[in-house]
């Protein structure tokens, strides 16, 4: 085995305790680990002296800790970075714990399913007047401690993190296994990766679902690794009525219903989900506002070392690569800043109790060009490039799932 494969099943299968660890300490969520051997002792590493690994994750260490030193030192700064269980992590392994790489281009086609159709917030709230804050961290579902180790499956922790929050909103006591998308969503296109623990979409994911149901976590506990599925094997053409064989239909923009009859998602309540439109600022807003926490895709290629305060650390070009579950909006008392509040799948102790804040900005101030969507974001057969908006891309890739009220 060579070292880079010793380094990878540390990351995938080491300590649980260390990988979830906090990064703050009784000093406060800025608290730095100034040397290596601290570092390895606070996070309970177990590197040996005199190996390449020790070398190897020493030197990252190092160039972590100057890059943290360096962004704590500017004196306009809206965000903290920090020490945490991942400053320590290579960049092909913060590239596998984020995972996700978008469907991009297919999706400028309307919804074939009723798209936008009446009972769909986007067709009946527009003229609604929007609260200037909106938080659903309330709820048990975005409070609980989510991690998804050393698998890519930040895509179907969005996916069901979507849902369950939605769900509680409605209603529904229920929760929806991460862990059975990672095993049964079918990605011939490789969309987002190849499948499972090497990245998919939250819109395959859904349309897996519209088709087979989703069992609970603990019927299917997450594993963080791939498995078999335990559900019959399902092709993306006979997932679900013959509008759904076409990938284009399946990621379409719009609303895509749930089957009429015998639909395997009637028994907790999901009526379809709705894609929002590419890089527009009114449909996400509202549906936060006005529907629930929206699955939402992103950049985060500089999160790693992020502590508290608003992040704007993003170039307006950005390679979409991360799934995280957008939780709510706000105003910072203090700088008067606008924010995007998200919920991430790397453990509580990371950022702000397992969140971040984003730079809000009205309308798309914030835009730029993806320029690596095959890397990032693409398909196979997928555009050369593909315009993202807002902070981080967060405008451009947004899904709403849709529950019905209880009779």
């Amino acid at each position: 085995m060579t070292v880079s494969q010793q380094l990878v099943l540390i990351f995938a299968f080491g300590s649980a305790a260390a990988f979830c660890e906090a990064a703050a300490s009784d000093d406060g969520p800025n608290h730095l680990v100034h040397s290596f051997g601290s570092f390895i002792q606070r996070y309970g590493r177990q590197y040996s002296a005199d190996t390449k690994e020790y070398e190897l994750r020493r030197n990252i260490y190092e160039k972590a800790l100057q890059q943290v030193q360096h962004q704590n030192s500017q004196p306009d700064r809206l965000w903290n970075a920090a020490v945490n269980h991942l400053t320590d992590r290579t960049e092909a392994e913060l590239s596998q714990l984020r995972g996700l790489r978008v469907v991009a281009g297919a999706g400028k086609k309307p919804g074939v399913i009723g798209a936008h159709n009446n009972g769909q917030f986007l067709a009946q709230m527009r003229s609604d007047v929007l609260p200037d804050e909106k938080s659903w961290a309330h709820l048990t579902s975005v409070q609980q401690d989510v991690d998804q180790g050393g698998c890519g499956s930040c895509w179907a922790i969005a996916t069901s993190m979507a849902l369950q929050s939605n769900a509680e909103i409605y209603g529904v006591n229920r929760t929806f296994s991460a862990q059975e998308l990672v095993d049964c969503v079918p990605n011939p296109h490789n969309c987002g990766g190849s499948g499972g623990c090497q990245g998919a979409t939250v819109e395959l994911g859904m349309n897996w679902i519209m088709a087979q149901g989703l069992d609970t976590d603990t019927g299917t506990p997450y594993q963080g690794t791939d498995g078999a599925c335990k559900k019959q094997s399902t092709s993306l053409v006979s997932m679900t009525d013959d509008h759904h064989g076409n990938l284009e239909d399946m990621i379409a923009i719009g609303f895509h219903a749930a089957k009429k009859e015998k639909s395997p998602t009637a028994d907790f309540r999901l009526i379809g989900w709705e894609r929002l439109p590419e890089n527009e600022y009114e449909p996400l807003i509202r549906a936060v506002a006005q529907k629930g926490p929206v699955a939402v895709s992103v950049g985060a290629g500089g999160w790693s070392g992020y502590g508290n305060g608003i992040f704007n650390g993003c170039e307006k070009d950005s390679e979409i690569d991360h799934a995280v579950t957008l939780v709510g909006y706000g105003i910072d008392k203090e700088s008067k800043q606008k924010y995007w509040r998200i919920k991430n799948s790397w453990g509580n102790s990371w950022g702000e109790g397992g969140d971040i804040r984003l730079l809000r900005e009205d309308g798309k101030v914030h835009c730029g060009t993806d320029n690596q969507p095959k890397v990032g974001t693409g398909c196979d057969g997928g555009p050369a490039t593909v315009p993202v908006c807002g902070m981080c891309g967060i405008l451009y890739d947004a899904v709403v799932p849709h529950f019905e009220k209880a009779k």
